[in-house]
């Protein structure tokens, strides 16, 4: 009975001894967040409905809209670049404190003018944080609440870096070529194409006596892969003319929309996509000239000339009698 007694109050005590211990880490690692208002959220992006980072004269403002991020009250917002930084900032955690002497902010770049960011949730600052120079700790950087003197060391962060680049969408589309399953092509006449058995060809009418050049229909199926612009303009009137336009039907049912308007030296581009109908409806793009030249091809360019129609039977009966 006794032992029985014993027994049963060692594992009372162990067990409170174990519930002391939990919940005393959890007290310290809520303690050692960086940002505590996003330890809760399983998606911290989700959470937050603006973002400010500034660093000397750039500020970009990502704010949330219906249509989705946009940055600067412009164009869209790379969320994998959004997230990134919110993740890190979500993992970040306080490592040892340091210099609270404000003559020290300026060489370890803690200055209200240096790399901060801005956290809302509607219309509260959840977080106002400023990220100075990397550490000679590994994986360590240098942080400091801006309301606040004392600096601190920190995880996660070293990788955060704020540009343009960093924060403009630039690649709308990455569509692998094999996805393009239809294209219907407006230019001098309307020519609809489609894939066959991996092998592009012409459907209806037009079809007979036409030889497709696979080369050239593979090249313009890639069109929507890396679909990366170098402008975007807000407008809803492109210049004239209308160059050409293709409607790219997708694997899924699904459809996007590329229209080339005005000359050569200034041409853009307009976009729909059926899976974001709305999304870049009031705007046109630059793109590259690599992108632009696929883009402008004229439709003669995609048929094989009577030459190279002539010999593909002969290849072909050679193929076969050499097998």
């Amino acid at each position: 009975m006794t032992t029985s007694k014993t027994l049963m109050g060692l594992m009372i005590v162990a067990g409170g001894l174990v519930f002391y211990l939990y919940q005393a880490q959890s007290r310290e690692t809520e303690q050692n967040l960086l940002i505590t208002a996003l330890s809760a959220e399983t998606s911290a992006v989700d959470a937050l409905t603006k973002v400010v980072v500034s660093d000397g004269e750039q500020t970009f403002v990502m704010q949330e809209q219906p249509s989705g991020w946009t940055l600067n009250e412009g164009f869209y917002v790379r969320m994998d670049s959004l997230s990134d930084w919110i993740q890190a900032l979500k993992n970040a955690r306080l490592i040892e404190a340091k210099t609270a002497n404000p003559d020290n902010f300026p060489s370890l770049s803690l200055t209200e003018d240096d790399l901060r960011v801005r956290l809302y949730q509607k219309q509260q600052l959840v977080a106002d944080i400023i990220l100075g120079q990397t550490s000679s700790t590994p994986g360590a950087r240098f942080v400091r609440y801006a309301d606040q003197q004392q600096s601190w060391l920190a995880s996660e962060l070293n990788d955060l870096q704020s540009s343009q680049e960093t924060w403009q969408l630039a690649m709308i589309f990455d569509v692998p070529e094999s996805q393009v399953q239809a294209i219907e092509w407006t230019a001098d006449e309307t020519l609809n194409l489609i894939r066959d058995s991996d092998q592009w060809q012409l459907a209806g009418e037009t079809a007979a006596g036409q030889s497709i050049d696979q080369g050239q229909l593979v090249t313009l199926a890639a069109a929507l892969s890396g679909f990366r612009i170098q402008d975007a303009i807000a407008s809803n009137s492109p210049p004239e003319p209308l160059r050409q336009s293709f409607v790219f039907g997708l694997a899924q049912g699904r459809k996007i929309t590329l229209a080339v308007y005005g000359h050569e030296d200034e041409a853009v581009i307009k976009v729909s996509d059926s899976a974001q109908p709305e999304r870049y409806e009031h705007w046109q793009f630059t793109v590259p000239d690599y992108k632009l030249s696929t883009l402008l091809m004229n439709q003669s360019e995609i048929f094989l000339s009577e030459t190279e129609n002539g010999d593909q039977p002969e290849a072909v009966e050679s193929a076969t009698g050499s097998s």
